[in-house]
């Protein structure tokens, strides 16, 4: 997948890391959408289409788990998924049934996750 022009969102309650992490990512000229709970992604993700989802797993309002439940529901099509923690005790094997590509441990390395996009 090319970097340039690819549709990240980041969802995260940690509005500081969403930040952070949006700059790392703008300047690979990626194009980055920030939600700061679940159920706000899920209204991006109902009229607005991207390439990639990261996602905390743990956050209150809509979780990471049940965003990955709604995408894998709907119609919703992205060519990676990512979800980071710092801590979960959800089955990594559920995640993978749910669409997940790869799980992160936080703080997470935004070199690590541009690696793996690329060996998409």
């Amino acid at each position: 997948m090319e970097l340039a022009k690819a549709k990240l969102l980041i969802v995260d309650d940690e509005v500081d890391l969403c930040q952070v992490l949006s700059w790392d990512f703008e300047d690979y000229k990626m194009e980055v959408t920030l939600a700061y709970s679940g159920n706000q992604a899920i209204e991006l993700l109902k009229n607005q289409q991207f390439d990639i989802l990261l996602t905390d797993i743990k956050m209150p309002d809509g979780d990471g788990v049940e965003l990955l439940e709604y995408i894998h529901s709907s119609a919703v099509e992205l060519k990676a998924i990512f979800l980071m923690t710092g801590y979960s005790d959800y089955p990594v094997d559920r995640l993978k049934e749910l669409g997940m590509n790869k799980l992160f441990k936080k703080p997470v390395d935004t070199e690590e996750i541009l690696s793996e996009i690329k060996n998409l």
